[in-house]
């Protein structure tokens, strides 16, 4: 009797982990030591440990059914909590990997083909470094504000302002004038006229300073190049001087000066060789302050050996975390 009163015992306590069953008709759901079932057809209760431990018997079947559904209904919960744990952590990790966002409209082709793959080497090299990604398109097919959305970086890798299908055109309007994300241009970003069968995109020679490409040394020239804002963080760690070696140096109708915060400009006195190619005042790095967008345009951008140039590496470094806000 004492096993049998600890074996009911026993079965209380299981019953209060998993709950016990609601008796429905016709059903015996749980112990009623006080009213017996009654298990004979007569209808006669049955008294005595026989028909205790025949109860027992019956309830400890129903409570390991109870007992294996329990345990199997708590792993499942465990294991959907144990892999939302997982995704969580690795979403976490990978933001926290991942500071920010550049895309890269590179020029796909052409003689500025080798510093556009030197570019791509750089930068991969800097996202590992930096905590950025990088994803590269070479064309405006996919432009629009969906995708803009995805990063906080544009850079236009030497791709000319024309040849864009028109939703790109609104959508990187729109991305720049109201601040979505920070742009830095390069060298061909300049080529504002009407060129390859494109009229001048005018927003675009606004965004620039109100400009129009003229000309441009096809020889090449190396120039010194002088940073006019040393505290703009742009121009962190470059000097007060750098030589640029074998540029084109490209001209316009005019200098962006008055719309423009001109962060270094090209001392044409320091041409070698010397050339009639000039402009006077000769802007080569500035952001317009007008747009919201952070803005960075560099004029260097036709030779791969520039990634071996300091002051241009520092330069280009600089921009990605002053336009990412970083």
């Amino acid at each position: 009797m004492a096993s049998l009163r600890l074996t009911e015992l026993i079965l209380h306590i299981g019953w209060q982990v998993v709950g016990k069953p609601r008796k429905q008709s016709g059903e015996m759901a749980s112990l009623n030591y006080s009213e017996l079932p009654v298990i004979c057809s007569g209808g006669t209760p049955l008294g005595g440990s026989i028909d205790r431990f025949r109860i027992v018997n019956m309830e400890i079947d129903m409570l390991l059914s109870r007992w294996f559904l329990w345990i199997t209904f708590h792993r499942c919960l465990w294991t959907i909590a144990l892999l939302l744990i997982i995704s969580t952590g690795n979403s976490m990790a990978e933001n926290a990997t991942h500071k920010f966002k550049l895309v890269v409209l590179a020029e796909a082709g052409g003689i500025h083909r080798p510093f556009v793959d030197a570019a791509k080497v750089w930068l991969d090299k800097q996202a590992a470094g930096n905590s950025f990604s990088v994803d590269y398109i070479q064309d405006t097919d996919k432009i629009d504000d969906v995708f803009l959305s995805r990063y906080q970086v544009f850079i236009q890798l030497n791709y000319p302002p024309y040849g864009w299908t028109p939703t790109a055109m609104a959508a990187f309007t729109k991305y720049i004038e109201e601040g979505r994300g920070g742009w830095i241009g390069f060298h061909h970003a300049t080529l504002l006229g009407e060129f390859d069968g494109y009229p001048m995109w005018p927003w675009f020679s606004r965004f620039m300073g109100g400009i129009r490409f003229t000309d441009y040394i096809p020889k090449f020239a190396t120039a010194t190049v002088v940073v006019e804002d040393p505290s703009h963080a742009v121009m962190k760690d470059v000097g007060q001087t750098f030589v640029v070696d074998q540029e084109e140096w490209y001209t316009y109708d005019k200098s962006p000066r008055p719309n423009v915060h001109v962060l270094s400009r090209v001392d044409e006195a320091t041409y070698s060789p010397d050339t009639r190619t000039k402009m006077g005042d000769h802007p080569v790095v500035w952001t317009n302050e007008h747009y919201k967008a952070r803005n960075v345009y560099i004029f260097m951008g036709h030779h791969p050996e520039l990634f071996q140039n300091p002051a241009f590496t520092t330069i280009f470094r600089n921009s990605i975390l002053w336009a990412a806000r970083q």
